[in-house]
């Protein structure tokens, strides 16, 4: 995972003496919103979620996410976790308008559910926590059109360590 977390810094310090100068699609006051697959490896599944962009400056996006992961079950546990994230994105300009690299950065707030069953015993029942991370990482928006996809890298350091991949689209909304 240090590896992982090292490269992400390397990438970012790389890309931060680039040109700033972005197309329309990230101008100030720019939103868009959309959906994201994901996959966590801590909980070691798959996640659904939403997303939503706004551009504070042509080069700074506020972009909190909420990713569901999948249960996973183990003998008599069954886990679940919902990830809510306050991230803030620094854009890089590569000089093609159509890719668009970032780093980011910011908080990560983690519930985990954790419900037993052995059948019938007295402690049967179910857990939750509430784990509070930093998120760094980074990824690329690819622009279609009015669409953008994006692919995103991101670690969780903190209680609740863990790398997540993900991926989605953002439509435009204003």
């Amino acid at each position: 995972m240090k590896k992982i977390f090292i490269a992400a810094l390397i990438f970012a310090g790389v890309n931060f003496g680039l040109s700033t100068e972005l197309n329309a699609q990230t101008s100030q006051g720019a939103m868009r919103v959309g959906a994201q697959l994901g996959y966590g490896t801590e909980i070691e599944s798959l996640g659904i979620g939403g997303r939503f962009d706004y551009a504070i400056t042509d080069q700074i996006l506020l972009a909190p996410d909420l990713m569901y992961f999948f249960g996973k079950s183990e003998g008599s546990l069954d886990y679940s976790w919902f990830d809510i994230n306050l991230n803030g994105n620094y854009l890089f300009d590569i000089g093609n308008s159509d890719i668009v690299p970032y780093a980011l950065a910011g908080l990560n707030f983690a519930v985990v559910s954790v419900d037993y069953d052995t059948g019938g015993s007295p402690i049967d029942g179910d857990s939750s926590s509430t784990e509070i991370g930093f998120n760094l990482g980074g990824g690329a928006d690819f622009l279609v059109g009015t669409l953008t996809v994006f692919g995103e890298l991101r670690f969780v350091l903190g209680d609740a360590d863990q790398l997540v991949i993900a991926g989605g689209v953002k439509f435009p909304i204003n």
